[in-house]
């Protein structure tokens, strides 16, 4: 009864070690299954990681590529604007000129003269940026225009309006800056401020005829000329103006 009982406990004891084995025979494998598909996705991740690795490139050629086109295009947009002010204040220039003429009260006239100077002052100063800055400007716009062309680095449609936008630029650069500045609306509203001025001095002189002072010792002074705190001021900024302008 004895050896019965002692061979069943080894029987029992087999197949618990059958079961044992199996089970481990199962665990390596799942175990393998496991590894091959992590060997899977990592060949997986590998060859998307070479593939990505082109395209990684070719986005950050791209961003240099528009780094490069933004840094021309930047200053041709200022250049833009400068045509633009300087159209905008030639305008201005024109109704100033319009109020003047027609303008009878000395006073209100003296405050549009101040007006005027304003306005020359700045298109002299919108003048002479578009004059300093357009050739750099135009010159970097013709250099990314030549690499893309060259390169093909972009598509035509961009390349061929950015190249439209260099001939157009370079063509009113070249014909309007000097003729802005010598033969435009700010030469023609230098001469008038200069006018402006022999005007205004010849008035004082006209209204103070005459006019003299007692020196204190009940002697007579010569004759003193007398004007506005507005008549000096319009005539000092006429006179500034002028001055900057070598006139």
């Amino acid at each position: 009864m004895e050896n019965y009982s002692v061979l069943s406990d080894l029987q029992l004891t087999c197949t618990d070690l059958k079961t044992l084995i199996k089970s481990s025979e199962n665990l390596q494998t799942n175990l393998q299954k496991h590894e091959e598909n992590f060997n899977n996705l990592q060949e997986s991740l590998s060859v998307a990681s070479r593939r990505l690795a082109p395209l990684q490139s070719l986005s950050i050629a791209s961003k240099a590529l528009e780094t490069r086109i933004n840094r021309a295009v930047s200053p041709a947009l200022v250049l833009i604007d400068g045509f633009k002010i300087s159209e905008s204040l030639q305008r201005k220039l024109v109704s100033i000129s319009t109020k003047l003429l027609g303008q009878k009260s000395e006073n209100r006239r003296l405050r549009l003269l101040i007006k005027y100077v304003d306005c020359v002052d700045k298109l002299n100063i919108a003048i002479n940026l578009i004059s300093q800055e357009g050739g750099p400007a135009i010159q970097r716009l013709q250099e990314v225009v030549e690499f893309l062309s060259r390169t093909k680095a972009t598509d035509q449609f961009r390349t061929h309006r950015l190249r439209e936008t260099l001939v157009t630029l370079k063509a009113l650069y070249e014909t309007e800056v000097d003729s802005m500045k010598f033969d435009g609306l700010l030469d023609e509203a230098l001469l008038n401020l200069q006018d402006e001025f022999e005007g205004i001095l010849l008035q004082l002189r006209h209204h103070n005829i005459g006019v003299q002072v007692d020196d204190g010792d009940g002697e007579m002074m010569g004759v003193v000329e007398l004007g506005t705190d507005l008549d000096v001021e319009v005539l000092r900024r006429i006179s500034e103006t002028l001055a900057a302008n070598d006139c």
